[in-house]
């Protein structure tokens, strides 16, 4: 269920692996830009019809959200509580209000179920300040500092006893090892390198950058975001 694009240079690979699901929905025609209205909350309408049917065997239900994704204020429809340097930080800030409005809500529907389940949230991307300091300061896409590969990750699952934060670093590139992990998916193509929730070091972390060279993670610079008092 998505509320990304279907269509375009950056919808289209992963579009073609979405419809390959039992069930698939965009609210989106075209590319990410098609329809700036259309939200995220509006696929809880789809996980409602899925969590109300029997199922014989475990689900798996994927949303692509659009998130924080710029331009910010598309996102929030120009709505912001607190007032941040510039409209577009601002309203930044309110997106990641409404995405844990919107996990609120899906892990209610989660829990009303009366099934077993767990829940997992991540991001494939932070982002950088363009015209920082500035009245049109905002966010975009950027892969020179760390913070534009520094992504939320959560699991929540209905048999958690305990609330627990892992400080140890660990890299999209292993995402495959996590989901055979949680899932208990196995395949000989997927190499578990080591228990991805724990404390354990992954060992040196490298992303790639847009020139799709590999780069050593410690090597990238810093955009901190302190605002203003």
């Amino acid at each position: 269920f998505s509320n990304q694009g279907q269509i375009g240079e950056y919808d289209t690979a992963i579009a073609s692996i979405a419809k390959r699901a039992d069930e698939v929905y965009f609210l989106k025609e075209g590319n990410f830009e098609a329809d700036k209205n259309t939200k995220d909350e509006a696929l809880l309408d789809m996980t409602a019809q899925v969590l109300a049917q029997e199922h014989s065997q475990p689900q798996l239900i994927v949303l692509h959200l659009m998130g924080s994704h710029p331009q910010a204020c598309d996102r929030t429809q120009g709505k912001y509580e607190t007032f941040v340097q510039s409209k577009e930080t601002s309203c930044y800030l309110y997106t990641m209000t409404q995405t844990d409005n919107l996990l609120r809500k899906l892990y209610d529907q989660l829990r009303n179920s009366g099934s077993s389940f767990s829940l997992v949230y991540f991001s494939d991307h932070g982002l950088a300040f363009k015209e920082r300091g500035k009245d049109v300061q905002y966010l975009a896409h950027d892969d020179k500092y760390q913070q534009n590969f520094q992504v939320p990750f959560m699991v929540i699952s209905s048999d958690d006893k305990a609330h627990r934060v892992i400080k140890a670093r660990r890299s999209a590139n292993d995402f495959l090892g996590f989901f055979s992990q949680w899932t208990g998916i196995k395949a000989k193509e997927i190499n578990i390198k080591y228990p991805f929730i724990s404390e354990k070091k992954a060992g040196p972390i490298y992303i790639t950058n847009f020139q799709l060279q590999k780069v050593d993670y410690n090597h990238l610079g810093t955009d901190i975001f302190d605002p203003k008092p």
